[in-house]
C-alpha cells in the first residue's frame, strides 16, 4: 500500500522515456532472449513482453533442473516500481529489491521465477502516462499476461504456476488467481487485508502521529520540529507523509493550510492532525497520489473479495512492525478465508519485521529494506510443499 513518494504518480516532476512498442519485434524478442546470464544456479534470461500499449522488460530466472521447472510470478508494489521490487523514480534502489532476492532464493529451490517492470516503468525511467493512464484494471492484465507468457514457455511447467503479490500487488495477485485456474497457489506478502481508505489513514495515525510526538512541543508541531522529525530516522512511510505537511525548501518554510487547520503556524497532533490527514487520503483517492485505488477500476482490498479465493491454496506473510499495512490486514483476511471455507490457508508473521519482511524496530522506523531469511525460508517450504 502506498504512502506518498516523489513519483510521477503524485508530482509534476516526470522523466519521459521513449517507448518503443512494435508487436513485431517484441514477438521476436519473446522467441529469442535480448540477454542472458549464466550462474552456478541456473540461468537469469532478460525477455520483453507486451503490455497493450506497452513493451515491459522482465527477467525470467531459472533454475539448474532438469525438464520443466515449476514457475513463480511476481506482482510488486505500489508506485512505479521496477521488476527487482525498487523505486524506479528515485534510481532502482530505495525498496530492498524485493521481488529481485524472492527470485534468486526459488532459483536455488527448483522453482523459476518470473518478475517484470510496472506498466510504464522502462529502468529508472517513468513515463509520463503512469501518473495519469494507470488503473488497476490495466495492471491485473498484465499479470495475466505475464502468467501466460510463462505457460507457453517450454522451460516452465505449465501445470505448477504460483502467484506472488507484494503490498498493492497482492489486491492485484488475488483478483488474478481467483479467476485465473491453472494458477496453482497464492503468496501475499504485506497484504492489504483492509478497506483502501481505511489503511491509508490509519497510516497517519499508526506511524505520522507517534513519529511526530518524538519532536513535538506541548503537543504540537511547527515548521523547526517537522524539520528535525524529516532530518530524523524515522522510516519510508514516516519520511514520506511528512513532507506533505507544508513546503519545507521554500524561504522562510511553510506549514500547508490543509493541515495547519486554524492558522496558527502549529499543527496540533490532536486536534488537528488526523482530521487533515483523512481530507488528505479523501482527496487524493478523488484524483490525486491515490487514484488508482479510489476510482471505478479499483480492485478490492484481498478481505473483501475472500469468497473468490476459497478454492486458491494461500500462503500470507506480514511483518508484525509493517508501518504501511497493519498486521490487522492480514488476521483479518486470514479470518475471512476461513469464514469462507478455505481449507488451504497459512498465516505467517514475523516479529520486528517491516513492510518487505526486512528489520523493522517499529511501526515508525520501518525502512523497507532487504526481506529476511526466515521469509525466504518459509516460502521456500510451502511453495515445495504444494508443488508436489
Amino acid at each position: 500500500m502506498a504512502a506518498v513518494r516523489k513519483f510521477p504518480h503524485s508530482v509534476a516532476d516526470v522523466r519521459t522515456s521513449r517507448i518503443l512498442a512494435a508487436c513485431t519485434v517484441v514477438v521476436a524478442v519473446l522467441a529469442a532472449a535480448c540477454a542472458r546470464e549464466s550462474g552456478s544456479g541456473g540461468d537469469s534470461v532478460a525477455l520483453a513482453i507486451p503490455f497493450g500499449d506497452f513493451v515491459s522488460r522482465e527477467m525470467l530466472r531459472l533454475p539448474a533442473v532438469s525438464g520443466p521447472a515449476p514457475v513463480v510470478v511476481l506482482v510488486g508494489g505500489s508506485g512505479p516500481e521496477d521488476m527487482n521490487g525498487d523505486d524506479a523514480s528515485v534510481g532502482g534502489a530505495s525498496r530492498g529489491h524485493v521481488l529481485a532476492d524472492v527470485a534468486e532464493s526459488r532459483a536455488g529451490q527448483g522453482f523459476a521465477a518470473l518478475r517484470y517492470n510496472k506498466h510504464y516503468v522502462n529502468g529508472i525511467d517513468v513515463d509520463p502516462r503512469f501518473a495519469a493512464e494507470l488503473t488497476m484494471a490495466r495492471l491485473a492484465e498484465d499479470a495475466r499476461e505475464a502468467i501466460r507468457m510463462a505457460r507457453a514457455d517450454s522451460r516452465i511447467d505449465a501445470r505448477r504456476i504460483y502467484l506472488y503479490g507484494w503490498s498493492e500487488g497482492a489486491a492485484v495477485a488475488a483478483a488474478v488467481a481467483a479467476g485465473m485456474p491453472e494458477v496453482r497457489g497464492l503468496v501475499l506478502h504485506g497484504v492489504v487485508g483492509v478497506p483502501w481508505r481505511e489503511g491509508l489513514v490509519a497510516q497517519w495515525d499508526r506511524v505520522v502521529r507517534p513519529y511526530l510526538r518524538q519532536f513535538a512541543v506541548d503537543g504540537s508541531v511547527g515548521v523547526d520540529e517537522v524539520r528535525r522529525a524529516l532530518r530524523g530516522d524515522g522510516g519510508v512511510v514516516a519520511r514520506e507523509l511528512l513532507g506533505v505537511l507544508g513546503d519545507f525548501d521554500s524561504d522562510p518554510a511553510v506549514l500547508s493550510p490543509a493541515f495547519d487547520l486554524d492558522g496558527d503556524g502549529r499543527i496540533d497532533l490532536d486536534s488537528e492532525l488526523l482530521t487533515a490527514a483523512a481530507y488528505f487520503v479523501d482527496t487524493q483517492l478523488a484524483g490525486g497520489v491515490f487514484r488508482l485505488y479510489g476510482g471505478p477500476t479499483a480492485l478490492p482490498d484481498v478481505t473483501t473479495s475472500a469468497a473468490a479465493l476459497c478454492a486458491v491454496p494461500v500462503l500470507i506473510q506480514h511483518g508484525e512492525n509493517d508501518g504501511n499495512v497493519s498486521i490487522e490486514a492480514a488476521t483479518r483476511l486470514d479470518r475471512a478465508l476461513t469464514a469462507e471455507g478455505n481449507g488451504d490457508h497459512t498465516l505467517l508473521t514475523y516479529p520486528r519485521s517491516g513492510h518487505s519482511l526486512g528489520k523493522a524496530i517499529d511501526l515508525q522506523h520501518d525502512p523497507i529494506g532487504p526481506i529476511g531469511p526466515t521469509p525466504l525460508a518459509d516460502l521456500g517450504r510451502w511453495l515445495r510443499d504444494h508443488a508436489k
